[in-house]
């Protein structure tokens, strides 16, 4: 059957205004007020129980692109014993890693230590990031991995997303960085709106202190939302939770292990999670997903202005 033929019969069906779906809505309801659907958010805007596309006119804002379609597969790797750890990372490569993160643990590495932890790593494919270091050993890491202590805000979960939004903003302008580290939990619409909204903000706010006006985003699997007895669910939780980041255009991801032991059965499911969705489910192929989706674009717009006003009000 053509294509033709579908927009036709697509055709046949008439569109009904949003005056059409309250009514139907309310008639369903029966008797019932239309207002007792409607959410009032920790942000402190409401959310409605539809969206139409006359209201995509009205929020819908230029978000700015990442520079590349896809991501990184991240993994952290802790630092307890230099051959170990290398070990670790050369398998996480092995198997489908694109992106390591060292955490020293605030050790004071020598450069052989450094040179041992990379050995046989090809960095300017897969890049290395160390996390918890001493400032003082800054220069050790950084000449024998270039930017691999670039600075980055770590942004932790607060009373609610603006405030993330806004913590985010301050800490990137006074820190001179556009590398910034999210949490990432299992309100799925909110957190793609999250990230979409925040590529929006850096680009008016780096504009304004003339810093690198792309934001680099790293985005992570929240581990509170896990429960040690619920392994399988856990991972459809984590499943869903990089959904949200990469619909929100992170740029590169770590997804957490799905128990607490944290050993290489969790290590490949955390992987695999990655691998289905960037190779079997196609999420490398698009730039924004989730742009003209009517209810993720009202989200990414509130998220703007609430968290602009504030921003500048401070």
């Amino acid at each position: 059957m053509s294509i033709e033929h579908f927009d036709s019969i697509y055709q046949s069906f008439p569109g009904l205004s949003a005056e059409e779906w309250k009514a139907k809505i309310c008639k369903d309801l029966k008797g019932d007020s239309f207002e007792k659907l409607i959410w009032h958010t920790n942000e402190g805007f409401d959310v409605l129980p539809f969206y139409t596309k006359e209201d995509n006119k009205n929020y819908q804002l230029n978000i700015p692109k990442r520079l590349t379609n896809g991501w990184q597969i991240a993994e952290r790797i802790v630092v307890n014993n230099i051959e170990t750890a290398n070990a670790q990372a050369l398998l996480a490569l092995e198997n489908g890693a694109t992106s390591i993160f060292f955490d020293v643990q605030h050790q004071s590495l020598s450069q052989n230590d450094v040179f041992g932890l990379v050995k046989n790593i090809l960095l300017d494919i897969a890049p290395g990031t160390f996390e918890n270091f001493n400032s003082n050993d800054k220069y050790v890491f950084e000449s024998i991995v270039n930017n691999s202590c670039t600075p980055k805000v770590s942004v932790p979960k607060l009373e609610n997303i603006t405030e993330e939004l806004v913590f985010a903003l301050q800490e990137g302008i006074q820190q001179k960085t556009n590398s910034f580290h999210f949490l990432i939990t299992s309100n799925y619409f909110f957190e793609i709106a999250k990230l979409r909204a925040f590529r929006w903000l850096w680009k008016q706010a780096s504009t304004v202190h003339q810093l690198p006006t792309n934001a680099n985003i790293i985005a992570e699997t929240c581990l509170n939302n896990l429960s040690k007895n619920e392994e399988n669910t856990n991972l459809l939780r984590n499943t869903t939770m990089a959904m949200s980041a990469i619909l929100g255009t992170c740029d590169v991801l770590l997804v957490q292990s799905h128990n607490a032991e944290d050993n290489g059965f969790a290590k490949r499911m955390a992987r695999n999670i990655q691998h289905i969705l960037q190779h079997e489910s196609n999420f490398d192929t698009m730039q924004d997903a989730a742009k003209g989706s009517y209810y993720i674009e009202y989200l990414t717009y509130q998220f703007c202005m609430q968290s602009w006003n504030k921003f500048t009000a401070q």
